[in-house]
């Protein structure tokens, strides 16, 4: 009988070695004792052959994220694994669901993670929500615009409450951007060879960051964030200034900055891919929290939700909204609703988080309503998702 369980720390060395086989890397022993320190922080869950030995592992990072300017925890997936002889033997459907199981107890009403294959996790309840957005240009490509205030490369240690006030003043105006941590930011966000840009306005004042690197002679951007149309142009004109050094930038955009507009040039190469995907764990919890339903008058909205691998999100809700909040949600058939919408979990998180529109869910024939549409679009605005981090 093969078994799941959570990985203590004396099997952390098996849990490595099996990462390094899988995402072909190596793990010197300082690498093995520093992500040993930060599996601490983490569920790890093991599933084992009948002989006893480690077959498939997968990591659950309790975390937390914005919606909007509400936080909520979540539970990021990764690392997940499988040694080649045990692969097509149901080890990974067996541990994603004792971590579906593991987020509902802890609690941790929704999941995010980075697929390998988008059709491979959407067959256990994920959906695609966030892309990430490039763009591809020459620092010619800029305009020289002359700006009132400057900008400065810092340390992460010299200005880490300034970086976190404009990270988050920009994450709020999202959904689903990470809450980052300050350790987080020093292992995960900061590398060693990455220049810190801050603009300051004419009153000294922190309007937006950068942070870049140079490989091989292309300028990589890994973020931009401004809070003006100033600040954009002053972190712009630093770029610019790369051009005796440099022919190509790559530049990491969040979806509402799309700012090539306002270049010399504007004729560059974008791209858009896949990126992150998210799903509700436990929809009654989950939604008592959802911010973005949008009516003051009270209303009930049914939900006719069918969930294969967390049985518990599977039922007729029916949820009460007023005041823009969700007041009272339970599983009842007999009431009558304003609205209903028949759908999967996976649909229902697209719509949820804004990922695809109501009328091409309807007209892909992945979601019904009864009621008036163009009302419940009105009732359900989430802002748009984003996420600059990985896992």
């Amino acid at each position: 009988m093969n078994e799941i369980k959570v990985i203590t720390k004396e099997e952390y060395y098996h849990v490595l070695s099996l990462g390094e086989y899988a995402f072909n890397y190596r793990l010197t022993e300082q690498d093995r004792q520093d992500r040993s320190k930060m599996m601490e922080n983490q569920i790890i869950l093991g599933s084992y052959d009948k002989s006893g030995t480690l077959a498939s592992k997968l990591h659950l990072l309790p975390m937390e994220l914005f919606l909007g300017s509400k936080v909520i925890p979540f539970g990021g997936i990764a690392g997940v694994a499988t040694w080649p002889e045990h692969r097509r033997k149901g080890h990974v459907q067996r541990l994603m669901r004792m971590a579906l199981m593991e987020m509902k107890k802890h609690p941790l009403p929704l999941s995010m993670l980075h697929p390998f294959s988008v059709g491979f996790y959407r067959n256990y309840g994920w959906e695609l929500t966030q892309h990430i957005h490039k763009y591809f240009f020459k620092p010619t490509d800029l305009r020289v615009k002359r700006v009132n205030g400057h900008t400065q490369r810092v340390l992460y240690s010299e200005q880490k409450d300034t970086l976190q006030f404009l990270y988050e003043q920009h994450a709020i105006t999202y959904c689903l951007m990470l809450k980052r941590e300050q350790w987080w930011w020093e292992k995960r966000v900061i590398s060693k060879d990455d220049q810190i840009v801050i603009y300051f306005d004419s009153s000294n004042i922190p309007q937006g960051y950068l942070i870049s690197k140079i490989v091989d002679k292309r300028l990589k951007v890994e973020e931009f964030i401004y809070q003006n149309g100033e600040a954009c142009y002053g972190l712009l004109q630093w770029i610019r200034n790369h051009d005796s050094m440099l022919n190509e930038v790559e530049m990491v955009i969040q979806p509402q900055d799309q700012i090539s507009f306002y270049f010399d040039n504007p004729k560059i190469t974008m791209k858009k891919d896949a990126y992150f995907m998210t799903r509700i764990v436990d929809f009654q919890s989950f939604v008592k929290e959802y911010p973005f339903f949008k009516s003051v008058d009270q209303l009930f909205l049914r939900i006719d939700l069918i969930d294969d691998l967390a049985e518990w999100n599977n039922g007729s809700w029916l949820l009460k909204i007023e005041n823009n909040v969700v007041s009272n949600v339970e599983l009842n058939l007999a009431f009558r609703s304003d609205f209903t919408i028949t759908t999967d979990i996976q649909t229902l998180t697209a719509l949820l988080f804004g990922s695809e529109p109501i009328d091409r869910l309807i007209s892909f024939d992945l979601l019904k309503v009864e009621g008036n549409i163009n009302l419940l679009k009105k009732i359900i605005q989430p802002m748009q998702p984003a996420l600059l981090d990985f896992f």
